[in-house]
């Protein structure tokens, strides 16, 4: 899951046509579902002939799952290079998961989107691969929360798993919350209150330190 998603033999990508069908992908499964976007709906989109879809990319499915590559191996490096910096606390390498994952969606909601409705929340689309690549982002999360435990900074009576797992699920119902408006954060200053909500109330909230927050 590092490296970019495989190409199909062959094809090469010299003006970034690759890019932009994957760009308009993402947008029309955002707006219409996975199940009701045909393939000459992303062509539409993209501005590019139907056929030349299938020139990249041999499905719809494999559109998805190169969306869901791209982007879950961005996440998963950000998280890898958070969980290697020693001079950093725990709780503050949470916080700026979910800082990141804010701006994300201030910048591609669109992405974000797919990868929560049409990947992670899909029954019909769950795959090894997939399953592999959540299970590394939890693993990466739960050592960051294991190592701030080793070291005072995490409460150590909480127990591990859970907290990962409630990480994720808060992160995961707050980009819900953006998806069907209930969160705002495009009005000046509501970005920053979330974030800080964020904080206090999930990284604050396991901290040893939460009683002076």
């Amino acid at each position: 899951m590092h490296g970019p998603p495989k190409r199909a033999p062959g094809v090469s990508d010299p003006t970034g046509r690759r890019q932009q069908i994957l760009t308009a992908a993402a947008e029309v499964f955002a707006d219409k579902g996975f199940y009701k976007t045909r393939v000459s709906d992303i062509a539409q989109r993209a501005g590019v002939a139907h056929g030349l879809i299938y020139h990249y990319f041999p499905s719809k499915d494999a559109l998805l799952q190169s969306i869901f590559e791209d982007h879950w191996g961005l996440f998963l490096k950000v998280l890898e290079d958070l969980r290697d910096q020693s001079d950093v606390r725990a709780t503050e390498k949470l916080t700026r998961v979910a800082v990141w994952l804010v701006e994300a969606m201030a910048v591609v909601p669109s992405i974000i989107q797919v990868i929560i409705q049409e990947v992670s929340r899909s029954r019909r689309y769950v795959h090894p691969e997939q399953q592999t690549a959540f299970q590394s982002a939890f693993k990466v999360v739960q050592s960051i929360i294991e190592d701030g435990q080793a070291h005072g900074d995490i409460d150590p009576e909480l127990e591990r798993a859970t907290v990962t797992h409630m990480f994720f699920g808060a992160m995961e119902t707050v980009c819900t919350g953006f998806i069907l408006g209930h969160i705002r954060y495009s009005e000046p200053g509501r970005a920053e209150a979330v974030k800080k909500t964020f904080e206090r109330v999930l990284v604050h909230g396991i901290s040893t330190k939460r009683a002076k927050a």
